[in-house]
This record gives structure tokens, C-alpha cells and sequence, in this order.
């Protein structure tokens, strides 16, 4: 009996070491998950503020590539009655641009222009508000860069050079306006780059003109078409070549080609070609431009047309601030003495109907002014312009001769 109760009093013993064993081991386990538990919700924790690290830093970088700018003409104009109805006193917002470049990649651009016309929506017929420019540029090397979007075509002197501190008269050239419809967009895609050493190009597609609203009295212009349904379903090329062959001279060549027609019409081909250039020589500047209009079939489009519109402008420019005025606030100011003569004829060679040929569309413009800049980004500028054409006795003219001033910024 001694020796059954020592067994049972050593079993009974056995089990109770095993048991408390086996409660530190489960104990052990379960404060080594809990450890694991801890680490994991510390790991997740940390992977989302590193997303939103990450987030935040992309958004940083990408305000901190983004550039907002932009120019303004404000115009005051006097205009001198010429029997046809248009003098008077004229206070105009003219336009105010903003844009907003950025730079998305390292090789890929934005870049955007939005442009309140004349007082914007509130102005009237003549107010608007529109898209001037947005389109992506992608930066494949030097030489070959690829732009798609809304564009401004790489056309004459003014049209990509458009801001009012580029050129120093109050308005834009008359042949910039009607030969050359600046300011001249489109949507489209095209490529650009450097050819060689001071010598760049630029090539596109894009939407093409509407003939059917060319007329001898505003040229082209009207043929721009908005972003909506346009009138034909060809497009129209359009290329550049700029090359500088002196360190103070630049020269341009220009071209652009597309079917006029409305569509359900036979094709009507509209080719412009221009010409412009300017070169400086000490506080002396040249400057001028040549355009030539092509239109094949015109008869097709408008009778009062012909197959020619073409027209130049020639421009002297002194730069006749003192060296002593520049000090202080004036610096980096100039005043330049500018004066320009243009042609322009809309019925070059005739009408397609020579009943409706008149020399009132062959016209003359005097211009000479002074525009003076405190500061290079603002310019104020006043002219006189003296208007000039060959119609007959009892045709109304088209233009006036006008003083204007102009004050115009950039941003």
C-alpha cells in the first residue's frame, strides 16, 4: 500500500510540472503573436504615411513646376471720321491673357492661355472670353519635340510674338490682322526643334480655314474657325524656318497650305506664304515683312476674291533714351522712335467678278509713335496712323486715319 501511494503521490507530481510547463509555453506564444501583431500594425501604419508622404511631395513638386503669367492691352483710341461711320472716342480693355505653364515631367510640358477679350463676356458683340493656347509638349531631344493641342500657327511676324512688349506700335500691323489672321490658333499636332546652330523649325496639322467667310475687306481673317464643327474635313499644314545667321539679325520663312472649301465642295486651296526679319545695329533697328496669299479657285468661295492678296511693311526704330536717364527706377528703361509704312491689296490682279474690283481694298498705312518702358514688362505706348487707298470718287473708305495710346503688360 506504501509503495501504490508513493507511485500515486509521483504521478500526481509528474502531471503538475507538466501542466505548468505546457501554461508557460501557451503564455510564451501568445506574448510572441502579440509582439507580431504589433509590428505588423506599426509596419501598415508606417506604409500609409509614406503613401501620403509620397502624395504630398508629387503634389509639391508639381505646383512647385507650375508657372502662372500673362500680358494686357489697355487702349485708349481717337479715331477721325472718314465718311464711313467709324470715328469717335473708344476705351477698350483690349485683351487680358493669363497662362499656365507646367512642367509635368522632366520631358513633358503644359502649357495654356486664357484670353478675356474686350471687357470679357460683359463686353458686348465684341467681348469673349476664349482659349488661345493648351497644348502638351513632349521633349523627345534637341532636335525633335512633339506639341499637340490648341496652338498658335508658326505664321509671320506677330502671330507667335504677340505679346504687346514684342513690337512697338498700338495695334498689331494691318497686314498681321487681314493677310495673316493674327491672333491666328488651332487645334492640331506638330513638331519643332533645332536644326542646327541658330537655325530652328516648326511643322504642324492642323484644322484649316474657312473660305467660304473670306472677303476683300477684312482678307482671311474671318476664316478662323472655332472648336467646335468645323466647315471642312481637310486640314491645313503649316511650317517654319528661323534662322540667324548674324548674332543681331533674324530672319523667318513661313508657309502655310489647306482646302478652303466647305465641305460637299470641290477643293479650294488657300496658300500664305510670308516673309519677315529684323535686324539691330547699335540703337538702330530694321524690321520688316512680306505676305503673299495664293487662292485657287476662289470662285468657289467668294466672286468678290481674287487668286491674290498680298501685302509688306517696313519699320525704322531708334532707341533714343540717354544713357544718363537710366538710373534709379529707370534703369532698365528705353524709349523707342519708331516709324512704319504697310501696303496691303485684298484684290490683287482683281476680283473673280470685275464688277467688283475696287481700289478701295488696295490699302496704305502711315504709322510713326513712340513707345517708352520704365521697366522691360510694361510698355505705354502712342502713335498717330495715317490711312490711305486708291477708291474712287463717292466709294466709302475702309479705315480712318486714328491717335491712339495703348498701355500693354506682361507678367
Amino acid at each position: 500500500m506504501k509503495k501504490n501511494g508513493l507511485i500515486t503521490a509521483v504521478m500526481v507530481g509528474l502531471l503538475a510540472l507538466a501542466s505548468s510547463s505546457y501554461a508557460e509555453e501557451v503564455s510564451d506564444l501568445q506574448r510572441q503573436l502579440d509582439e507580431i501583431k504589433g509590428k505588423i500594425q506599426e509596419l501598415q501604419a508606417q506604409k500609409k504615411v509614406e503613401a501620403a508622404t509620397g502624395s504630398s511631395d508629387h503634389l509639391k513638386s508639381l505646383l512647385g513646376s507650375t508657372k502662372i503669367s500673362g500680358y494686357g492691352e489697355l487702349d485708349y483710341i481717337f479715331t477721325r471720321s472718314n465718311r464711313n461711320g467709324n470715328g469717335g472716342n473708344t476705351l477698350d480693355p483690349h485683351r487680358v491673357v493669363l497662362n499656365v505653364y507646367s512642367e509635368l515631367a522632366d520631358w513633358i510640358d503644359f502649357n495654356s492661355e486664357l484670353e478675356w477679350e474686350n471687357g470679357g463676356s460683359d463686353g458686348g458683340a465684341e467681348g469673349g472670353i476664349s482659349v488661345e493656347q493648351a497644348y502638351l509638349t513632349f521633349k523627345i531631344n534637341p532636335s525633335l519635340k512633339i506639341n499637340s493641342g490648341v496652338m498658335l500657327l508658326p505664321m509671320g511676324a506677330i502671330n507667335q510674338n504677340h505679346e504687346p512688349t514684342n513690337f512697338y506700335s498700338s495695334a498689331r500691323p494691318a497686314l498681321d490682322t487681314y493677310l495673316i489672321p493674327s491672333t491666328w490658333q488651332a487645334m492640331g499636332l506638330g513638331i519643332s526643334g533645332v536644326v542646327a546652330d541658330r537655325v530652328d523649325y516648326q511643322l504642324m496639322a492642323v484644322t484649316g480655314l474657312d473660305g467660304s467667310k473670306f472677303d476683300a475687306e477684312n482678307g482671311v481673317r474671318e476664316g478662323r474657325q472655332d472648336f467646335g464643327k468645323v466647315s471642312n474635313n481637310s486640314f491645313g499644314v503649316t511650317g517654319r524656318l528661323d534662322v540667324r545667321p548674324l548674332q543681331n539679325l533674324r530672319t523667318s520663312l513661313s508657309l502655310y497650305t489647306g482646302n478652303s472649301a466647305p465641305s460637299g465642295s470641290p477643293s479650294a486651296y488657300t496658300t500664305i506664304a510670308a516673309v519677315d526679319g529684323r535686324y539691330r545695329f547699335s540703337d538702330f533697328e530694321l524690321a520688316g515683312e512680306y505676305v503673299h496669299v495664293y487662292q485657287d479657285r476662289p470662285e468657289i468661295l467668294n466672286t468678290e476674291i481674287g487668286r491674290n492678296m498680298s501685302g509688306y511693311w517696313v519699320e525704322g526704330d531708334w532707341h533714343a533714351m540717354p544713357k544718363a536717364w537710366k538710373q534709379g527706377k529707370l534703369g532698365n528703361a528705353d524709349a523707342v522712335l519708331f516709324a512704319r509704312y504697310s501696303e496691303l491689296n485684298t484684290q490683287n490682279g482683281g476680283a473673280i467678278d470685275p464688277g467688283r474690283t475696287s481700289g478701295r481694298f488696295n490699302r496704305n498705312y502711315t504709322t510713326f509713335g513712340i513707345s517708352f518702358m520704365p521697366v522691360p514688362s510694361v510698355a505705354i505706348k502712342a502713335d498717330y496712323q495715317i490711312y490711305g487707298d486708291h477708291s474712287a470718287a463717292g466709294e466709302t473708305p475702309i479705315g480712318n486715319d486714328k491717335f491712339q495710346v495703348t498701355i500693354g503688360f506682361v507678367f
